[in-house]
């Protein structure tokens, strides 16, 4: 695929992952995307609720080499990290981080049409006051964002049970 890509000037960002639930180690590669995000959810809402939300954040994955096409031989950093009961892994496309913010009371924006960013993103996960529900969160993201989809926006979530 890299060949292809590089002989007709193009490229493409990836994430590939594999969970082994004997393990619970997630092996990963990331060719130019964005980061993935791995949290306790539980954790992470009693902490926003106890008022302990101030520099919360969840585990940017940040191994990372360049998109796929870019070099004849792509070069990168493969990641791996155990995962434990109750963490989720959350994998998005560009364009939900990169999707324009309409209220002004979104997450990230101080003012309308600023970008979501992973920042935001992260804002509209800790709303959420019970067990994690991407089918919630993605109603959520269309509540604060445009109904113009600019690129794709793709979601997809592991919880170890």
């Amino acid at each position: 695929m890299n060949d292809d890509l590089f002989s007709t000037n193009c490229f493409i960002t990836m994430v590939i992952a594999r969970y082994s639930p004997e393990t619970r180690c997630l092996n990963y590669a990331n060719s130019g995307h964005i980061y993935p995000m791995v949290w306790n959810h539980q954790t992470s809402i009693q902490q926003a609720e106890a008022g302990q939300a101030n520099g919360l954040e969840p585990n940017y994955l940040k191994a990372r080499g360049v998109p796929v096409g870019i070099l004849p031989v792509w070069k990168g950093q493969a990641g791996e990290i155990t995962l434990s009961s109750g963490d989720i892994f959350l994998l998005t496309s560009d364009g939900i981080t990169e999707a324009t913010v309409t209220r002004e009371d979104s997450p990230s924006a101080s003012e309308t049409n600023t970008m979501l960013n992973q920042d935001g993103l992260w804002q509209l996960i800790l709303e959420e006051s019970s067990a994690f529900d991407l089918t919630s969160l993605l109603e959520r993201f269309r509540q604060c964002t445009t109904q113009v989809q600019e690129d794709d926006q793709t979601m997809l979530s592991l919880e170890v049970l």
